[in-house]
């Protein structure tokens, strides 16, 4: 498999995360609190699109030789240096890696309010996140 089939095939996945995450968009807290399995769910495409992104970014900086990153943080920083996604950018995608580690790691019980917000608002970020990247990449 080629970098460019790896990279269209995590573009792919963001993607698909974000397709069924829309499914959810219009649940209130109320809905998470009754039901675990659907509060498991929407935590679980929340986790596989940010994971998904992040190694999306991780396979590009592989891909143009840049530097290794040391955080997931940093990876977007990196991409930001190279002009391929905006500051705003690694702003966000920053956040989405943080609220990723609470996921991965568990450290204490998720705060539902904000799981929605990300829910609601800000997972349309990795659409952008995408389209920043292919704007000035060609993927």
């Amino acid at each position: 498999m080629t970098i460019t089939e790896v990279l269209k095939n995590k573009i792919s996945e963001i993607q698909k995360y974000f397709n069924l995450l829309k499914n959810y968009q219009n649940i209130k807290k109320d809905d998470l609190l009754k039901d675990p399995t659907l509060k498991g769910a929407v935590e679980r495409y929340l986790y596989l699109v940010c994971q998904a992104t992040i190694d999306f970014a991780e396979s590009l900086i592989s891909y143009l030789n840049l530097r290794t990153p040391s955080t997931y943080g940093e990876i977007f920083e990196i991409l930001s240096e190279q002009k391929l996604i905006s500051k705003e950018m690694v702003l966000k995608m920053k956040k989405m890696a943080g609220f990723r580690n609470i996921l991965a790691h568990a450290y204490g019980e998720i705060n539902l309010d904000i799981m929605l917000e990300i829910l609601k608002k800000d997972v349309f970020d990795f659409n952008l996140f995408i389209k920043e990247v292919r704007e000035k990449q060609k993927i």
